[in-house]
């Protein structure tokens, strides 16, 4: 018991206030004991740990919020790259760190938590293996497009389209698409 406990506490140091990013679509949840999912947190998107109970991670995460979907938090301000999108009926907690004007989002920080694993602190690696891939199955039918030929919100149509043709696991998808639109025309800035 005395291990277990001290693994716990060495756990809870080593992860806490650090930045991970998920490798895998992860389910989210409102409460630290829910066992029902409230939302899911996409691959390649930054969390802030800010603490762990055994297997489930407290956690803080960045972004911005459409007014018009109260419910998502996308990656960037005026893009449909979700980071994080809870059921319609559920009602997270939204601290706004700064009101969108002239038509920009709320940029806001929503505290959540979800289970321990499938979380990596090297966003390049999750990258490179988005990009091998995208390189090795979307070139089988036609040449392989640049990842900044397309605007970030035209990239989920298009690669759910021909998606049914590839062998992509269907657990690699959502990370193949966010490494597309974080890597579009519209987004080199953003990424660097």
């Amino acid at each position: 018991m005395k291990q277990l406990l001290a693994l716990s506490l060495i756990l809870s140091v080593c992860f806490a206030s650090d930045i991970f990013y998920s490798a895998v679509v992860k389910p989210v949840y409102l409460e630290e004991t829910s066992n029902a999912a409230d939302g899911r947190l996409l691959p390649t998107n930054a969390i802030k740990v800010l603490e762990t109970n055994g297997n489930r991670i407290k956690f803080a995460i960045e972004g911005y919020q459409n007014p018009a979907v109260s419910n998502v938090v996308y990656f960037s301000d005026s893009q449909r790259i979700i980071a994080l999108a809870f059921a319609k009926t559920k009602a997270p907690k939204f601290k706004t760190i700064k009101k969108g004007e002239n038509g920009r989002w709320n940029k806001v920080e929503v505290i959540a938590y979800t289970d321990g694993g499938d979380l990596t602190k090297n966003l390049d690696e999750l990258y490179a293996k988005s990009k091998s891939l995208y390189a090795q199955n979307c070139s089988i039918c036609h040449s392989l497009h640049k990842e900044n030929e397309f605007q970030a919100n035209q990239w989920p149509a298009l690669f759910k389209s021909m998606l049914s043709r590839t062998p992509i696991d269907k657990k690699d998808e959502w990370l193949v698409v966010q490494y597309l639109q974080k890597h579009a025309q519209n987004m080199q800035k953003e990424t660097k």
